[in-house]
C-alpha cells in the first residue's frame, strides 16, 4: 500500500503526519463528540490534544519511530474511527427507528398495541461485550417486584 492509500484510510479525520525526536506522530481532527480516551493502548501510544474547537479536536497520537509501533498505532486509530462511526450510525438508526415506532403508535389502535411485540432477525445480540442468543423477544426478568408497586397483569389492583 502506498502513502496515498495509507493516508486515505483515515479519510476526513487526517490532519497531518510528522516525526520528532524518535517519535512518529499522526495528527487527526476528530469531531468534538468523538471519544478516543478508552480505545487505545496507553502503554504503547501517547496522545496530546493540540487544539479543541466546537468544530472538532486535533489530537496527536504518537509512538516509537519504527515499523512495528507505527503499524500498531495505525491499527488502534482505525479501531477508534470504527467505534466512533458505529456510534454515529447507531445514533442515526435510533432516531429513524424511534420515529417509525412513534408513527406506529399514532396510527395503531390501543388493543393492537397491547399485543405488540418486538422481534429481531438477528439471533445474537452483543450486550456489554457478551454475545447472547435471543429468539428476538424480550425475556422475562428475574427480579422480584418491589413491594408497593402493583403487578400490571393482576386485575383489580
Amino acid at each position: 500500500m502506498g502513502l496515498f492509500e495509507n493516508i486515505h484510510q483515515f479519510e476526513e479525520v487526517f490532519f497531518g503526519i510528522r516525526k520528532h525526536d524518535g517519535y512518529f506522530i499522526l495528527d487527526l481532527k476528530f469531531p468534538s463528540h468523538w471519544d478516543y480516551s478508552n480505545y487505545y493502548n496507553k502503554e504503547k501510544i501517547g496522545v496530546k490534544v493540540s487544539k479543541a474547537t466546537s468544530e472538532g479536536t486535533v489530537v496527536s497520537f504518537y509512538c516509537g519511530d519504527n515499523s512495528g509501533d507505527v503499524k500498531f498505532l495505525e491499527k488502534e486509530i482505525l479501531h477508534i474511527i470504527k467505534i466512533n462511526r458505529d456510534k454515529e450510525e447507531k445514533s442515526r438508526l435510533l432516531e429513524v427507528k424511534t420515529k417509525e415506532l412513534e408513527e406506529l403508535f399514532h396510527t395503531t389502535n390501543l388493543e393492537e398495541l397491547k399485543n405488540f411485540t418486538f422481534t429481531s432477525k438477528t439471533p445474537n445480540i452483543n450486550i456489554n461485550g457478551t454475545s447472547k442468543q435471543t429468539n428476538g423477544l424480550v425475556g422475562k426478568g428475574n427480579e422480584e417486584r418491589p413491594q408497593g408497586i402493583p403487578d400490571p397483569q393482576e386485575k383489580g389492583n
